[in-house]
C-alpha cells in the first residue's frame, strides 16, 4: 500500500478524486477521461503519462483505494478506506507516503539497532551501500533522522575496520512518530 502511495501521480489522482467529490455533492464520481484531462493538459498541476494514469488507477483500484461507480464504468469514487488514510495520517504526516519499501525497513533498523553504520545496516537491512547511503539523505532530508555526534577520543564499534569513523545515525522525535504511525497503518492493513 505504502509503495503504491510513494509512486508518482497515486496521491494526485486521490486528491483529485477526493476534491471532485466535494465540489460535485450530487455527482460525486470522476471519468477516467477527465483524471486523464486533468493530468495531461496544459495547466496541469503535475504532468503525468497517459500511460501512467491508467496503471495508477488500476493499482489504486486493485488496492480498494477506489471504486468503479456503477460497476463496468470508467467513473470512479474514493472508498472509505482511502478517504480514511487521506484524513487521519497522509494530512498529519505526509511523509509516509514518501518512503518507498528500502526507506521503510531502513528507518526500522534504524530505530532497532541504535548507533548502527552503514556497514552494520547493510548487513542487518540487506540492502545495498548506495540504496542505504540514497535513504539515509532520503530520511535526513525529512527530518526523520540524524547524524550521532561522534566523541573522537572514545571510538564507536569496532577497532578491526581501518579508516575513518563510520556515520551513525538515529531517529528524530518526528522520525519516532512517523515510525509509530506506519507501524500502526501497517498492522491495520494486516488485519
Amino acid at each position: 500500500m505504502f509503495d503504491l502511495l510513494a509512486s508518482k501521480g497515486s496521491k494526485e489522482i486521490l486528491e483529485y478524486i477526493r476534491e471532485q467529490m466535494k465540489e460535485k455533492p450530487d455527482d460525486r464520481k470522476s471519468s477516467s477521461v477527465d483524471i486523464n484531462a486533468h493530468f495531461t493538459g496544459d495547466e496541469a498541476p503535475e504532468m503525468l503519462t497517459t500511460a501512467t494514469i491508467y496503471r495508477r488507477l488500476k493499482e489504486l483500484e486493485l488496492v480498494g483505494f477506489i471504486i468503479r461507480q456503477p460497476p463496468d464504468s470508467n467513473t470512479f469514487i474514493l472508498t472509505q478506506q482511502a478517504i480514511d488514510i487521506l484524513d487521519r495520517q497522509i494530512l498529519q504526516h505526509p511523509e509516509i507516503t514518501e518512503l518507498k519499501r528500502s526507506h521503510r525497513s531502513l528507518l526500522r533498523q534504524i530505530r532497532q539497532h541504535k548507533n548502527a553504520n552503514v556497514i552494520e545496516l547493510q548487513e542487518k537491512a540487506q540492502l545495498s551501500p548506495t540504496t542505504i547511503n540514497v535513504g539515509l539523505q532520503k530520511l535526513s532530508n525529512l527530518g526523520l533522522i540524524e547524524p550521532i555526534k561522534v566523541d573522537k577520543k572514545k571510538p564507536i564499534g569496532s577497532l578491526k575496520r581501518p579508516g575513518r569513523p563510520k556515520k551513525r545515525h538515529k531517529l528524530t522525535k518526528k522520525g519516532e512518530e512517523i515510525y509509530e504511525a506506519q507501524a500502526m497503518l501497517e498492522e491495520e492493513q494486516t488485519k
